[in-house]
């Protein structure tokens, strides 16, 4: 690869990361605007965090199976 692709790849990369991070951040956002909708006295952001590990969890058992 010439240096001038790389910084392209590099930069399209970074890129692509930023915009990932942006959308996560945003589909948090939603999920905790949701849950903080349906239990108002409740901790939202907790919940996620919750479904967050539980969803981990499950894919990992997905994955050993």
């Amino acid at each position: 690869m010439q240096p001038q692709s790389v910084h392209s790849d590099d930069a399209r990369i970074v890129a692509n990361l930023r915009r990932t991070i942006e959308l996560t951040e945003l589909g948090l956002a939603l999920r905790q605007s949701v849950l903080q909708q349906e239990r108002p006295t409740g901790d939202a952001m907790a919940q996620v965090m919750h479904e967050i590990r539980r969803a981990k969890e499950q894919a990992w058992q997905r994955n050993l199976s």
